[in-house]
């Protein structure tokens, strides 16, 4: 069997979490999904969030709260996920792609400036695989920005978190995100009129589309967590990149004043991934594209407008790093990390 790339770190006291939620007979949008958004407050330094079943429906929220319609330009990564570029034609949204830097994943400055000068009305942030952007720069920018933080929940510039910088907030919490209830995702704010549209729209909707007690039960206790949990991959990365440091092949570039966290452990391969896909296969290791369904590929567009993504797209392999690995997996991973084609 080979050893998968994510692998959701549940622990007693998760299990535990979820059976008490079961035992209250409280297993639809309750208590405890309010305590799992104040605690997401708290950590994230917001005013007010709400939780939704799915992350499709938390992206079509968040362009709600914004006033964001048909004919609206939104700037974004084309390696961002591909369901904003589903919702972008449901709505009549234009997509706005600005490549990216090939060491850091990170959305281009100037093609950042050369859409703000044309007009454009919001700017989507995804940070993949951990990174961090130059949030004082995003501020700066006299748009909406609208905050990714499914891949780098936990991630910081300067001393505070990701997430706390924009003008909304959205991450996804699917198994595998490093903050993880099964299934749904998060909206939140510190804009005090867009906290009280949430106010707002969380009295118009039915529970349906909101988060349920026995999905956020298993979240809390990860939360209270999840500092251990960073720490812990930090030291696998450690061990990781001293590997990688012995071939021609990159990670990541941390961007200054940026504290990464280690979502997955990305491989920027010199060349095409076939070979090293091979290879990985006979090491019983489980190989993943770095970029999977990404903006870019739905959108339909060719490759062209963004050299740099497409090339990432086809040389970025992901690696197994979790808690959970134990000591002799991360040995023999780190192993095949040296000796990669």
């Amino acid at each position: 069997m080979l050893l998968p790339v994510f692998k959701p770190y549940i622990r007693r006291a998760d299990m535990d979490s979820v059976l008490s939620c079961l035992i209250s007979d409280q297993i639809g949008p309750g208590p405890v999904a309010d305590e799992l958004t104040s605690e997401l407050c708290n950590y994230l330094n917001l005013e007010s969030g709400l939780l939704i079943r799915d992350y499709y429906r938390a992206v079509a929220l968040v362009l709600e709260l914004l006033e964001l319609k048909s004919g609206s330009r939104i700037i974004l990564s084309p390696l961002s996920p591909g369901v904003y570029i589903d919702i972008f034609h449901e709505k009549g949204i234009i997509p706005l792609f600005a490549d990216v830097d090939s060491h850091t994943a990170l959305m281009n400055r100037e093609n950042v400036e050369k859409h703000i000068e044309q007009g454009a009305d919001a700017v989507l942030l995804f940070c993949p695989l951990g990174s961090v952007e130059d949030m004082e720069y995003y501020q700066s920018l006299n748009v909406p920005v609208i905050e990714d933080i499914s891949e780098n929940f936990g991630a910081s510039f300067k001393g505070s978190k990701c997430g706390s910088f924009s003008t909304i907030t959205i991450f996804s919490m699917e198994p595998d995100k490093v903050l993880t209830c099964g299934g749904g995702a998060a909206v939140f704010t510190a804009d005090s009129y867009i906290s009280q549209q949430m106010d707002s729209l969380r009295k118009s909707y039915g529970d349906e589309i909101f988060l349920a007690d026995i999905n956020a039960a298993l979240a809390i206790v990860q939360l209270k967590n999840i500092e251990e949990n960073f720490q812990k991959r930090e030291r696998i990365a450690d061990i990781f990149l001293s590997s990688l440091n012995k071939t021609e092949h990159k990670t990541l570039t941390i961007v200054e004043g940026g504290e990464n966290v280690h979502f997955s452990f990305p491989i920027m391969l010199k060349s095409g991934m076939k070979e090293a896909k091979t290879y990985l296969m006979k090491k019983n290791i489980e190989p993943q594209r770095a970029f999977v369904r990404t903006a870019l590929e739905i959108s339909g567009n060719d490759s062209g407008i963004c050299p740099v993504a497409s090339g990432l797209i086809l040389r970025t392999l992901l690696l197994p790093l979790y808690p959970s690995l134990g000591k002799k997996n991360v040995e023999m991973i780190s192993k095949v990390i040296s000796t990669l084609p």
